[in-house]
């Protein structure tokens, strides 16, 4: 299972997927993140990620990466979210929110709830450029120097080695690289 995981992921920066879809995963990932679950603004912006134009997979797996890290982050989630929710001219918005039947299911009166929110709307540009960036530089230089290395070379003659390369080969047949 680890070996078939590994393989999707070395089949994903080595596909012909587009970057700027695998950066934007990322993003779409701590987003998710930083925003607690048990809501509904966390169930739509999952359900979301289905809809537009990012890849699925590193979302998923930048959501579980990050997931870990948010609770350090926490405290600066709250005092965001408190500063929003104490701004005077929105609070006839936040009043009228709370009356509507479904909105208080989205708990966006929770600091660390619309801290979240906002926070992965400020970091969701940067986040992406960043990692496309990053994918790029890995594909344009890092993966042929790691490719003609005498250390994977010599891993490639291993046993283990080849039943990864197998099931790269598998997975880029049931899971095709975007064009």
């Amino acid at each position: 299972m680890i070996i078939r995981l590994v393989a999707k992921l070395i089949a994903l920066l080595n596909s012909n997927g587009r970057a700027s879809e695998i950066g934007a995963g990322v993003a779409f990932g701590l987003w998710l993140a930083l925003v607690p679950g048990g809501n509904l603004i966390f169930v739509a912006l999952a359900l979301s990620a289905f809809v537009v134009k990012i890849n699925l997979g590193l979302t998923i797996v930048s959501f579980i990466v990050f997931s870990p890290m948010v609770p350090v982050a926490d405290g600066l989630l709250d005092r965001v979210g408190y500063w929003f929710l104490t701004r005077a001219a929105l609070e006839p918005l936040f009043v009228t929110l709370l009356s509507t039947p479904i909105v208080p299911w989205t708990r966006f009166n929770d600091t660390v709830v619309i801290g979240g929110l906002i926070a992965g709307i400020v970091l969701f540009v940067p986040v992406t450029a960043l990692a496309t960036l990053l994918v790029r530089l890995y594909r344009r230089h890092i993966h042929a120097l790691i490719a003609q290395s005498k250390i994977v070379k010599a891993i490639k003659a291993t046993p283990i080695a080849q039943k990864l390369s197998a099931a790269i080969a598998q997975v880029r047949r049931v899971w095709p690289a975007a064009t």
